[in-house]
């Protein structure tokens, strides 16, 4: 039995591998882009993620950019220093700090949010509406599958 795993040829790598190359190369685009207009995915990422939902903690922002809370403290560290992103206690519980986005936070978002994504979707191919239905059934049932946190999935199925 010939051995697929090992093929560098895309039209025959075995699909969990295909899946790999194709988002390494997805991130390398988006940090690219990103990386033009001074941020990095995970500063868009949070900025974003705030401007949809402010008022996050700490925890439920990592969560929902799939990251530990650690990798994300200097992030939020520096756009703090910015001026981009305000720590709040919660009035409710102390140890719970609220993130929220700032005026200026709001300004750099709106400056480079909209380049960034057409021009991040300008290489992107765009597939029907039945395609991308299958391929994005596919991707969620993986993520799914493999996310220890069930609940993420669904609240990706939701917001798409």
């Amino acid at each position: 039995m010939h051995d697929t795993f090992w093929e560098q040829r895309p039209e025959h790598m075995p699909l969990g591998k295909l899946v790999r190359c194709a988002a390494s190369l997805i991130n390398r685009h988006f940090q690219q882009v990103c990386a033009e207009h001074g941020l990095t995915p995970t500063t868009m990422g949070v900025l974003g993620s705030l401007a949809h939902t402010d008022g996050l903690s700490h925890r439920q922002l990592a969560d929902r950019m799939m990251l530990s809370p650690a990798t994300l403290t200097p992030v939020l560290d520096a756009l703090e220093e910015a001026g981009e992103v305000r720590r709040d206690r919660d009035p409710q519980d102390r140890r719970v700090v609220r993130l929220h986005l700032t005026v200026l936070g709001e300004l750099r978002l709106g400056a480079a949010a909209g380049v960034v994504v057409a021009a991040f979707r300008g290489r992107m191919p765009c597939p029907s509406p039945e395609d991308e239905q299958i391929i994005r059934g596919y991707l969620l049932a993986v993520m799914a599958a493999l996310n220890d946190d069930a609940p993420l999935a669904d609240e990706i199925e939701e917001s798409a």
